[in-house]
């Protein structure tokens, strides 16, 4: 039996395709859809798309951890959770010794809980997260805010929108 570092494809870093609006494309018509190793800084992830224009997580710039941190406890705050951009992940499935996709719509998200934290035996975790596929809509300026501390926090009425950065930025002092 082949070993798990022996099927893993090497990840390396994030993959930005930008070609919404294609036929058989899985993201909304001017979307961006990126793929992002697990191990990757989640503040870092959530910095570059704010540097981005890729609005959906500027709310969760201080979730701590990695990006598999934050997916699979399906990181919430401010309004705002991983499961509104996340599209899918890839897997280690170390019960069945192979790699597995799953659409987010399989993996149970839930504040704190996801089935990517199903346990083993052994007391392990079966799922190890390799690598997670966002979709992102651009923009430089939030959805709506409709969390109350975080529109008090900013100053700001429930209902506006504000720039990405100040999000980020406010949330995270």
């Amino acid at each position: 039996m082949r070993s798990f570092e022996q099927l893993r494809t090497p990840i390396t870093g994030i993959v930005v395709d930008e070609s919404a609006c294609e036929t058989d494309d899985l993201a909304f018509c001017g979307g961006i859809q990126v793929t992002v190793p697990a191990s990757d800084s989640w503040a870092g992830f959530v910095e570059r798309a704010v540097d981005s224009d890729w609005v959906g997580i500027e709310a969760l710039a201080a979730v701590p951890g990695t990006v598999a941190d934050a997916v699979s406890t399906a990181a919430t705050a401010y309004g705002q959770s991983v499961a509104d951009t996340l599209a899918s992940v890839r897997t280690w499935d170390r019960a069945a010794d192979t790699q597995k996709s799953f659409p987010v719509s399989e993996l149970g998200l839930g504040n704190g809980s996801s089935r990517l934290l199903e346990p083993l035996g052994d007391g392990g975790l079966r799922y190890e997260l390799l690598e997670a596929t966002f979709l992102f809509r651009q923009g430089d300026l939030t959805s709506p805010i409709h969390d109350a501390g975080l529109a008090e926090r900013l100053g700001v009425d429930e209902g506006v929108r504000v720039a990405l950065e100040v999000v980020s930025r406010a949330v995270r002092s």
